[in-house]
């Protein structure tokens, strides 16, 4: 497939790489020099330097002969006029955009469309930030938490503790483990390193995983985890946050639908302004997040959650260290450079959101779109987890799991029929019609992808 990309920053970067290691042409555009050195040094895709909306730059690109476009530059206005040239003067059949801005996200329905402004997708990373969060704290003692098949089934991760139940135990006996609820690990870290795992392998104190459950099981499979105390919040929920940007707006509305005290700390007092007149019920402080005497001074100690949501990454790994300190029992912390997403957890903070992460998932679910339902990374990216249907002529149905010849580093998490949830043994058999959910190392979609029907649609 020839794609191009405008922008080479966090989100255009991990797109490039993922689709240039699927096989596809990948052309990167980006006014930045030292930002296509990085790509051209690590992949093996076409670079063009220039404006991304400029014709003749998207000319050099290989628009002419592009069938998606994927416009990710930091500028609203200029992936909105590239998708415009595309279509206007290439022809390219699809075309995407990132779009932050929530005046223009707000009025989408009537601007972006065929007939209109001529966007095919638009992926707000601002909104699908705030869903992450809101998902981790749905589930608030998961590492993280996602769902698939309409919220059937349930993938979450969890820190393997000292005094945890899975501490020792294979991956074999987890379901005696946990008292016979079926649960399926499908990920597992060991010394920084993410793996699909055997059922030989030994979970041991200070891992991470994930599991598969079917949404039935979540209060069961939360009552053996923690030893049968319960993690229920006694009277209403306090959740701090600090920053008011787009994102901590939509997650903090949210919470105010489901009755949650939500109190703010944003340090610009016209945005501070804004946010208390444009919620209901929240709090609004204007003020230093690093600030102790302010923090203690709005209870932190007595907070459940504290999420921070700044534009800065330092002042969020900070403001969560202090959060900590205060032995906040749930702590959300956005970053947004790759290098502190990969650092943070070293240094005890677990529930990390990634906005690249979160909006180049949602790219590259919209692309593969056709038999695919549900997708995401996990881990340190490496691992990929999605949701497919079953073909008739696929080589994956009719057979049972055992007898399949699956790539190196896959597993099937989750067998969907309807309603029911059935986590796999070896027994187990899929038939066409199945939504499967399957998680593999990048190096082995590939060949999962041809014990499916059609690998380009399918993928």
């Amino acid at each position: 497939m020839n794609i191009l990309i405008l922008g080479a920053g966090e989100v255009g970067y991990h797109i490039a790489e993922r689709l240039a290691h699927e096989g596809n042409n990948v052309s990167v555009v980006d006014r930045d020099p030292a930002r296509l050195k990085r790509v051209a040094d690590n992949m093996d895709v076409r670079t063009v330097v220039g404006e991304a909306s400029h014709p003749s730059v998207l000319a050099r690109a290989g628009a002419a002969d592009a069938e998606l476009l994927i416009a990710a530059t930091a500028s609203d206005e200029t992936n909105m006029l590239a998708c415009q040239v595309a279509h206007s003067l290439f022809r390219v059949t699809i075309k995407m955009a990132r779009i932050r801005d929530a005046d223009y996200i707000e009025h989408g329905d009537r601007l972006f469309g065929r007939d209109d402004l001529p966007i095919d997708t638009v992926i707000s990373p601002e909104k699908e930030a705030a869903k992450s969060i809101l998902r981790r704290l749905q589930i608030s003692s998961a590492m993280d938490a996602q769902e698939f098949s309409g919220g059937n089934v349930q993938l979450l991760s969890f820190k393997v503790t000292p005094k945890s139940c899975l501490a020792g135990i294979s991956i074999r006996d987890i379901s005696e483990s946990l008292g016979g609820i079926k649960a399926c690990v499908v990920a597992h870290e060991h010394n920084a390193l993410w793996r699909v795992p055997d059922a030989d392998t030994t979970l041991l104190a200070g891992d991470s995983i994930y599991l598969t459950v079917g949404s039935a099981y979540l209060d069961d499979l939360f009552h053996h985890l923690s030893g049968g105390v319960t993690t229920e919040y006694h009277g209403r929920r306090h959740v701090m946050i600090v920053g008011g940007g787009h994102i901590a707006y939509i997650v903090a509305k949210e919470l105010e639908k489901i009755g949650v005290q939500v109190r703010i700390i944003e340090h610009n007092e016209k945005r501070a302004d804004w946010m208390a007149r444009h919620l209901e019920r929240s709090v609004v402080i204007a003020g230093d997040a690093l600030d102790q005497v302010l923090l203690e001074e709005e209870n932190i100690d007595e907070m459940d959650d504290y999420i921070a949501l700044t534009n800065d990454d330092e002042t969020n790994i900070l403001g969560s260290l202090i959060a900590k300190r205060y032995k906040v029992p749930h702590i959300v912390t956005l970053v947004n450079r790759t290098i502190y997403s990969r650092l943070v957890r070293d240094i005890g903070l677990d529930v990390v959101v990634s906005a690249r992460f979160t909006t180049a998932a949602s790219i590259l679910q919209h692309i593969r779109k056709g038999k695919i339902y549900g997708m995401s990374s996990l881990g340190d990216g490496m691992l990929e987890v999605l949701e497919a249907e079953a073909m008739k002529t696929s080589a994956i149905v009719n057979v049972p799991l055992r007898e399949l010849n699956f790539p190196p580093q896959s597993v099937v998490g989750a067998i969907i029929r309807g309603d029911q949830v059935t986590i796999p043994d070896g027994d187990s058999v899929i038939v066409p019609g199945d939504h499967v959910l399957m998680v593999a190392h990048t190096d082995s979609v590939r060949d999962v992808e041809g014990m499916f029907e059609v690998s380009l649609e399918f993928f």
